[in-house]
């Protein structure tokens, strides 16, 4: 058997568990996701007048709307949309001014980061708002280069701290299902606002800017991934200049695969 054909049967074995969750879906707030679609039938006519000129000039007026099957050409979207909605990867030029002054853009994020082995942690059933480093066992040598998912149920932050010890374990890309890493805006706010300490506002966020690292946000079907022996797949998309770009994440995970994360859970 090749190294190919190893590689095929290893996939044909696995069930893809989809773990993305669509555009639109986004932070209430003034970047809203819009689709504007041009329908086959208008869309013959646009060809005509306003495509045809630029790329056939010679065809104008030899070319009409009424020519195209059923008068109909094809349908096409323009999606305005935040770097930030559905499922995606957050740059470290996402945090702010980095300390080495690297500008941390989605382009240069290496392939390699985001196709590894998983390692998936339940705390949704915690009653705290912020998932800490004692909720979780962080894994030890031999991790480096994973992908670890921290399931919130989607209303948790995740602590600074926690994050800076999957990053000395070596784990440089960490996706939660919830809308930020730290959590909802009203809470982390009121923490700032009771304390007054700027260190309150985004934490794990602002972490990155000392110590890089890869967020992918806004995931779904964490609960359907065991603890580990589960394949990560989160390429994110090419955008110039972007520091976040939306991905469609996927798990391949072996048939009969368990679905029980570990998690101290305190």
């Amino acid at each position: 058997m090749t190294s190919f054909q190893a590689l095929s049967e290893g996939v044909n074995a696995c069930r893809i568990v989809d773990l993305s969750s669509d555009v639109g879906n986004h932070a209430d707030g003034p970047f809203k996701t819009e689709i504007d679609a041009l329908e086959p039938v208008p869309g013959a006519r646009f060809f005509c007048e306003d495509v045809l000129p630029k790329v056939a000039p010679h065809a104008v007026g030899r070319l009409r709307p009424e020519n195209f099957p059923k008068g109909a050409f094809l349908r096409h979207e323009m999606v305005r949309a935040s770097v930030h909605a559905g499922s995606h990867v957050d740059a470290p030029g996402h945090y702010g001014p980095a300390d080495d002054g690297s500008p941390g853009l989605i382009n240069e994020a290496p392939l390699g980061s985001f196709i590894a082995p998983g390692l998936m942690y339940d705390v949704s059933r915690l009653p705290d708002d912020v998932v800490g480093l004692r909720h979780v066992d962080v894994p030890g040598r031999g991790s480096e280069g994973a992908i670890a998912l921290i399931r919130t149920g989607g209303g948790k932050a995740i602590g600074s701290d926690l994050v800076e010890a999957f990053l000395d374990a070596g784990i440089t890309v960490l996706g939660t299902d919830g809308e930020s890493f730290d959590g909802p805006f009203a809470p982390m706010i009121d923490r700032y606002l009771a304390s007054g300490d700027d260190a309150a506002l985004w934490p794990a966020h602002v972490l990155g800017r000392s110590r890089p690292y890869y967020q992918l946000e806004r995931l779904r079907n964490l609960e359907k991934l065991p603890a580990s022996g589960f394949l990560v797949i989160a390429f994110p998309m090419l955008i110039e200049g972007a520091t976040a770009a939306w991905t469609r994440a996927v798990a391949l995970v072996p048939q009969g695969g368990a679905a029980q994360a570990p998690g101290r859970e305190e």
